[in-house]
């Protein structure tokens, strides 16, 4: 069940916030539009055709160059969040995105080793960490309390935009001007986003006191939250929707095309999933702060689990359902991260707390990624994989319902 929440003045401190933060959000949108999570495995999937033809690699051979940029970005989260918690967030994003723009850069000048390729992966991964959304989440949530829910999705949808334009823009590109030049032409988006999203990053206002945001501050940071129950159900339910749902994202084309879907419905399908993640993500950010969140996070994994049944058991001609599932976990996903590790532990060590779930996140993705396709190595089908991850997504609402209010909060709405 829902829970209500908000006093009446809820709307006037929401457009108070966002009328004070609205650059922290823009900047934070456009830096994970053109971010790590964003551009580089996209752009590989548009070019992967072209490096085989060229060196001769296989498939599978690149495919591990992005399993080896989420495994080393999971490693140096945790590192990453203590820094996010000591160092302004404009400075950890240039520094980030500059490094960012130099890797891509350095892709384009590949050759057939392909130990470098992937030496390049991990090195991008070590430099360029801070353009993912630890940092931006920890200056959205420092920024907003009671429209933090709102500001948190509208930033993560920057991902979702790039998902769609990208291919539209670069396929061609990379039909006219070859693969080189995509990688090149993206080192120079990055270039130039980055001081626009320093200068906007950097006029948020400073992080308040912890003790005014969220948990009290006599409760340690990462230590107090490792011994709270709640931090350890939060990484079960995360992994639980990440191995679910985020690899289906990978083998979504080869399942409708298992399925006998036409090419270009299967293309219209697929990229449902960019417009539904776009959505859920709103979806959940406007939910949350009206909402018990926990229970707007139960209800979106229960829906999630239903639609990836039905793909499951009707199969391709439920396929729009299964873009749904993945738009509305994986949307909501890391907003839920963003906004749930502020409300249960504060600011006071934020970034290092929501550094561990991201990291829980990244893990989960790239097994869900292996485990799908061992699914159809052993069984010759996708079903299997798709009932477990139904049931993975209906355990992780179980879990979301069981956890306990919030603490009340200093300024803003809080569930009751």
């Amino acid at each position: 069940m829902l829970v209500a929440a908000g006093p009446a003045d809820a709307v006037s401190a929401v457009r108070k916030e966002f009328a004070a933060g609205w650059p922290v959000v823009a900047g934070s949108m456009l830096g994970i539009a053109v971010g790590i999570a964003a551009l580089p495995t996209p752009a590989l999937g548009i070019v992967l055709r072209d490096l085989v033809k060229e060196f001769g690699w296989s498939r599978a051979e690149i495919a591990i160059g992005p399993t080896i940029l989420l495994g080393v970005l999971a490693l140096v989260s945790p590192v990453l969040g203590w820094i996010a918690d000591r160092v302004s967030a404009a400075v950890i994003t240039t520094v980030s995105l500059l490094a960012l723009a130099l890797c891509l850069f350095l892709f384009s000048r590949l050759g057939p080793d392909i130990r470098l390729y992937y030496a390049l992966m991990a090195l991008m991964a070590v430099t360029a960490s801070g353009a993912a959304t630890i940092v931006y989440a920890r200056a959205i949530s420092a920024n907003f309390t009671a429209g933090r829910g709102r500001a948190l999705g509208i930033a993560m949808i920057g991902n979702g935009v790039t998902g769609i334009v990208l291919p539209v823009i670069m396929a061609p590109y990379a039909a006219h001007a070859g693969w080189r030049a995509v990688f090149v032409a993206l080192a120079a988006v990055v270039l130039l986003a980055t001081p626009l999203v320093a200068v906007l990053i950097g006029r948020g206002r400073p992080p308040a006191p912890p003790q005014s945001i969220g948990a009290p501050v006599t409760r340690p940071a990462l230590r107090g939250a490792v011994a709270d129950p709640v931090f350890w159900a939060m990484c079960a339910a995360f992994l639980l929707v990440a191995v679910g749902a985020a690899g289906m994202q990978l083998h979504f084309l080869a399942y409708l095309a298992d399925e006998g879907v036409a090419p270009a419905t299967a293309g219209a399908i697929a990229g449902a999933i960019g417009a539904a993640l776009i959505v859920g993500r709103l979806a959940t950010g406007f939910l949350v702060d009206r909402l018990f969140a926990p229970h707007v996070a139960a209800a979106m994994m229960m829906l999630s689990a239903a639609c990836m049944a039905a793909m499951a058991h009707f199969g391709g001609q439920a396929g729009f359902l299964g873009a749904i599932a993945m738009g509305l976990s994986v949307g909501a996903e890391l907003d839920l991260v963003g906004y749930l590790t502020a409300r249960y532990f504060g600011m006071g060590g934020y970034g290092r707390i929501y550094a561990v779930f991201y990291a829980v996140v990244l893990v989960g993705s790239s097994l869900s990624k292996v485990l799908y396709g061992l699914t159809v190595d052993l069984t010759g089908s996708y079903r299997l994989g798709l009932y477990a991850a139904a049931a993975m997504l209906a355990a992780s609402a179980m879990i979301f319902l069981r956890m306990r209010r919030f603490t009340p909060e200093a300024t803003g709405p809080s569930p009751q």
